[in-house]
């Protein structure tokens, strides 16, 4: 319902002034976890897919996202609404995108996507191409991970 009324909010005001007059909310962290805690879950992720990577933990405090505001987000809907142009905006120009809204990075031996760790300290991948959301890559999105980078 919120979304229709800020499409109608947004269509209105380009009608009038030339531009929307509705902000969409971005999606909040809903708390954060401590770097030692993230790198727990990281590194039992990457023993999961039994490979070794660099992981780039910025900062102390770890974002965390509830899932269900993350699968429903408008940034997520609106990175994955662009159009793929190979080379010019591909993969990494996607996963760039939403790592530049709230997603942390990933990239593997044949792909670049997204990740984010939930309200329960659970990994989850994102493909910014077509919203999915998973527990577990695709064959097609690699099986290798060269580096994870959080927010």
């Amino acid at each position: 319902m919120k979304e229709m009324l800020g499409s109608l909010f947004c269509a209105i005001g380009k009608a009038l002034v030339g531009e929307c007059l509705y902000v969409k909310p971005e999606i909040q962290p809903c708390g954060t976890i401590d770097i030692n805690t993230a790198s727990s879950i990281l590194l039992d992720k990457l023993e999961e897919i039994g490979c070794d990577a660099e992981i780039y933990l910025p900062d102390n405090d770890i974002k965390i996202y509830n899932l269900k505001e993350v699968e429903n987000s408008y940034e997520l809907k609106e990175v994955s609404s662009l159009s793929f142009l190979a080379e010019s905006h591909d993969c990494d120009d996607f996963s760039a995108k939403l790592y530049g809204k709230f997603a942390s990075l990933v990239w593997t031996n044949k792909h670049a996507l997204n990740f984010i760790l939930d309200e329960n300290e659970t990994f989850w991948w994102i493909e910014p191409q077509n919203k999915k959301v998973s527990r577990t890559l695709e064959a097609w999105q690699g099986s290798t991970i060269r580096f994870l980078m959080m927010r």
